[in-house]
């Protein structure tokens, strides 16, 4: 139940991603056609907007390739170790993880929080408010980051890794070669 979940707020994710980048690259290059075709009819928040869609869309594609087990992770250590002592280390390195992504969504929104007060607003003719258009993304992310991680959690995962069986054959070659070294 809860994997067909994730994987349907997956789906949501990656169609929003989608479209973010589809809307920046069509202003990024909308924005660089009217300025070499006709300068005087040439927009200044062009490039912001295709910057402010790019940091949306980063922030978001967080939550999906968490999902997706895409992060990148420490395996090296865990794979050294003996299984148990791996998983262990796999399980705590997660648990870290969420404790980042948490600090992380919080000063994120104290960020958010400051800029508002701050009322920061971009230079072009947008005046777009900073705190939106930049700083909400970053505790936005991190909040699908940290709920995506209890989900997995509350599913059974301990690892934040992934564990194609490739991945669990390298591994076990890779505890072979380790405990060959000690004998």
């Amino acid at each position: 139940m809860i994997e067909r979940f994730m994987r349907g707020w997956t789906r949501v994710e990656t169609v929003l991603v989608g479209l973010l980048l589809i809307v920046a690259l069509v202003t990024f290059l909308g924005g660089s056609f009217l300025r070499y075709i006709s300068p005087a009819y040439a927009i200044d928040w062009g490039e912001e907007v295709a910057a402010y869609c790019i940091i949306w869309a980063t922030c978001i594609s967080g939550s999906a390739l968490m999902h997706e087990r895409r992060h990148i992770t420490a395996d090296m250590i865990a794979a050294s170790l003996p299984r148990k002592a791996g998983r262990a280390i796999a399980f705590v390195m997660m648990l870290l993880t969420l404790g980042f992504c948490i600090a992380m969504a919080w000063y994120g929104w104290e960020a958010t929080a400051f800029a508002l007060m701050l009322d920061e607003r971009s230079a072009s003719t947008l005046r777009t408010p900073m705190a939106y258009a930049v700083f909400l993304a970053l505790p936005v992310g991190m909040v699908l980051i940290v709920l995506r991680m209890i989900l997995m959690l509350i599913d059974g995962a301990r690892s934040i890794s992934s564990e194609t069986e490739v991945d669990l054959a390298v591994l076990d070659d890779m505890r072979a070669a380790a405990s060959e070294k000690r004998s």
